[in-house]
């Protein structure tokens, strides 16, 4: 089928950005449309381009809270008060992706919005790849590199995200089916579906590209020191809030598990390790306090990869709060009870106690609650009540933890993978274990440890065909039930 041209005629041509202070760049605001020639006619067009494809990368529906803590955690069976049938919530923790009950908030329009986000948010990529090269008199060499390959990386891993939702999981029967359209070109004209085998070597071709360009100037990825950046230009800042170099190879790694290369996923995946730019948060350092300039509840030095979204208070308000004018809406509300996360993070084992992570830990990442007389908790991982604290508008994408545990997977005996693994662990107040018997057992703990809120866990139940969702609605999943349908509209406009 085609690529329909509803999605291809959206995108915006141009983004202000305040220059006032080392945040601002993330508050962008959209213009109304300029002209090509005088968008890209100076450096700084060719920033609020770029700009432009972070911002759509935060909107609802995409990792503003669709592919993070919202559709996919829900898909995950994080969220079982989202599990009854008196909402479209219900539809779609039961993989119903057709539903159109609830009115206009609807699965399949849920599903629908994501697809046509992502493909806005390329159609900007495409529009910065279009001129780039043509204008080089204009870039210096460093804008240069920095412009197109993060332009190019975000194209390769949105691809790669959609290709994860919208077709079948990648392995030897699967490689040749027809997955989604690639569009390389900032046109209206449709595009053919191309195979999961080949949208995967073209993400993994841009990817290495990417690489190549970002490399020359890894040294200003000033990561290390928790959004700590000193640079005067401000392009140069809050690296970690860009697809820099680092974001790139954990990409790489990720993908190259994906498709079963784990000698290339263990070498992507040690290169981010061993690069010593992110660090485990430590205990000491937590602070749950949101109303302070120091919480930090996502772990922000460990991040290698995250999403700044401005108006992320707007949606924790609704979503993972109890407020006088959101009093447990089941409609709105992402709670769990209290039992199933002391059972995620196996708090009656010896020792596991000290979890971080855990509801009772001395500094609670969760707020209790009690309705119809259960204990439910919802995370506080987003809360964002200091305006002042860039940290708390912050949804990482890629973190230090999937480094390890994709190192733990890949590598070549249980013994050493269990190595990795117990990083982590100890990291979180967890002690070692000693048996590698069961490594793979354990690395799927702490996938439902470590990414609640964040849309991983999806992700490996998929790569995994995990048969039964622990938590879920206890439906058998299937491929079907694992692929996201092409919206009606995509497919209207095919031949």
């Amino acid at each position: 089928m085609k690529f329909s041209r509803k999605y291809g005629l959206i995108c915006l041509l141009g983004v202000a950005i305040s220059l006032t202070a080392c945040k601002k760049w993330l508050d962008i605001t959209p213009r109304t449309q300029i002209k090509e020639s005088e968008q890209f006619s100076s450096r700084q067009g060719f920033i609020d381009a770029l700009f432009g494809i972070y911002q759509r990368a935060a909107t609802d529906s995409m990792y503003g809270n669709s592919l993070s803590f919202g559709v996919l955690d829900v898909l995950a069976g994080r969220y079982e008060n989202k599990s009854g049938i008196g909402n479209w919530y219900g539809g779609l923790a039961r993989y119903n992706y057709t539903s159109t009950a609830s009115g206009t908030l609807n699965v399949e329009r849920k599903i629908s919005e994501i697809w046509g986000a992502a493909y806005n948010a390329i159609a900007q990529a495409n529009y910065i790849l279009k001129n780039v090269d043509s204008h080089r008199d204009i870039l210096d060499e460093t804008t240069y590199g920095i412009i197109k390959g993060e332009t190019l990386g975000m194209r390769a891993f949105m691809h790669f995200d959609l290709l994860r939702l919208y077709a079948p999981a990648y392995n030897t029967a699967n490689a040749q089916k027809p997955a989604i359209p690639y569009m390389e070109l900032f046109t209206v004209v449709p595009q053919d579906r191309l195979t999961v085998a080949a949208v995967t070597d073209k993400c993994e071709k841009e990817l290495l590209e990417a690489e190549t360009l970002l490399s020359v100037n890894k040294d200003i990825d000033q990561i290390a020191g928790n959004q700590g950046s000193t640079s005067a230009d401000l392009f140069l800042m809050y690296r970690q809030n860009h697809l820099n170099y680092w974001a790139v190879k954990a990409t790489l790694a990720r993908l190259y598990l994906y498709k079963g290369d784990k000698v290339n996923a263990l070498k992507y995946a040690k290169e981010v390790i061993d690069s010593k730019k992110f660090r485990f948060i430590t205990a000491a350092e937590i602070n749950n306090d949101a109303s302070t300039t120091a919480s930090d509840m996502t772990f922000s030095s460990e991040h290698i990869f995250s999403i700044y979204v401005s108006d992320l208070r707007r949606v924790v308000e609704e979503l993972f709060k109890q407020t006088p004018n959101n009093n447990n809406n089941d409609s709105r509300d992402l709670y769990t009870a209290l039992s199933k996360v002391n059972a995620m993070y196996e708090k009656d084992l010896p020792f596991y106690g000290t979890d971080i992570r855990l509801p009772d830990a001395s500094k609670s990442l969760w707020t209790p609650a009690t309705i119809v007389g259960v204990a439910y908790v919802y995370s506080k991982k987003y809360h964002a009540d200091n305006p002042n604290n860039v940290k708390q508008r912050l949804i990482p994408v890629l973190r230090l933890p999937e480094m390890y545990y994709i190192a733990a997977e890949a590598a070549p005996t249980p013994d050493e993978g269990l190595t990795y693994l117990n990083t982590v662990r100890v990291a979180r107040g967890l002690p070692a274990l000693t048996a590698s018997d069961k490594l793979e057992a354990e690395i799927l703990k702490e996938y439902r440890k470590e990414f609640y809120g964040e849309g991983q866990l999806w992700f490996y139940f998929k790569r995994k065909n995990t048969i039964t969702i622990p938590d879920g609605t206890g439906i058998i999943m299937t491929e079907a039930a694992y692929t996201f349908p092409r919206p009606q509209a995509e497919i209207e406009f095919g031949k």
